[in-house]
């Protein structure tokens, strides 16, 4: 069994991603083989070009399902009504003790979401038209280090010179298996999982997550399939120390539309007219 080389540095095959997802997500996760440990040290000895730093100051996005309502009284202390406000800086941010799971974390570790437009923090938290949410302006309190895992977004590792060589051609060379890998990587990040599946999807970017974090990097910034276009340049951003963020302003939110777009992406039935 040939092993990924992170002294060449070399990955084995152009789905060495794909294999070592499948591991962890079903066969073992806390105690990492040879194969995986391999795998893993490839990745950090292949990461070129990809560090971003993004700066002090800068402000960033996070959006949360629901807002919150507070009485309005007279000078007399009477109630005339209800204010609506965007939630508190505490709600805003994850609960260090019981931070839910995300593409980035397991339970209990909190790693701050956040979003590079409020178009893509909204969409992240997949909203139905008329939700209501609050939406937080999030400061940087210092400058992060930051993975670029965006640039295999949307395209296919199994293409050109892969789909060749799966189909009988030449062997692909190691800088387009180098590619392969890291475009299923970056898909990875973006991939929409829901908290109904049943099977630990979120593993592989988990373990990878940390893997990058141990590293050095402050925070990784990935595309999202939800909501945003290739044209419109948002990013999702998940920061491992939410302390390095402040919870700068927030206002409720309204949605007001979501545009879907679906095509047809294989082969459709249909009964004869004879209902046959």
């Amino acid at each position: 069994m040939k092993l990924d080389d992170p002294v060449t540095p070399a990955f084995a095959s152009w789905d060495s991603y794909s294999k070592f997802a499948r591991r962890v997500r079903f066969s073992s996760r806390y105690i990492l083989g040879e194969e995986d440990r391999t795998f893993l040290q490839t990745v950090l000895a292949t990461n070129r070009d990809r560090d971003v730093s993004l700066k002090k100051g800068m402000i960033l996005y996070r959006a949360q399902r629901g807002v919150d309502m507070v009485d309005r009284t007279d000078d007399d202390g009477n109630w005339i009504g209800e204010d609506t406000w965007g939630y508190g800086a505490q709600r805003m941010k994850p609960l260090a003790d019981r931070a839910r799971e995300g593409r980035a974390n397991p339970t209990g570790i909190p790693v701050l979401y956040v979003g590079s437009t409020i178009e893509t923090a909204v969409s992240e938290v997949r909203p139905w038209v008329g939700a209501e949410l609050s939406v937080a302006w999030c400061r940087l309190l210092r400058p992060l280090r930051t993975l670029d895992l965006s640039r295999g977004h949307g395209k296919s590792s199994f293409a050109g010179p892969i789909f060749r060589h799966v189909m009988g051609g030449t062997d692909p060379t190691p800088e387009e298996v180098e590619q392969a890998v890291w475009t299923d990587i970056d898909n990875a990040f973006s991939q929409p999982v829901t908290h109904a599946d049943d099977r630990a999807d979120y593993a592989p970017t988990q373990i990878l997550a940390e893997l990058f974090r141990s590293a050095g990097y402050d925070a990784i910034g990935y595309k999202s399939h939800f909501g945003d276009t290739e044209d419109r340049g948002g990013f999702n951003i998940a920061i491992f120390d939410p302390d390095a963020v402040e919870i700068a302003s927030c206002a409720p939110f309204r949605v007001r539309s979501i545009n879907v777009v679906a095509e047809q992406f294989d082969n459709g039935w249909a009964r004869s007219s004879g209902g046959q």
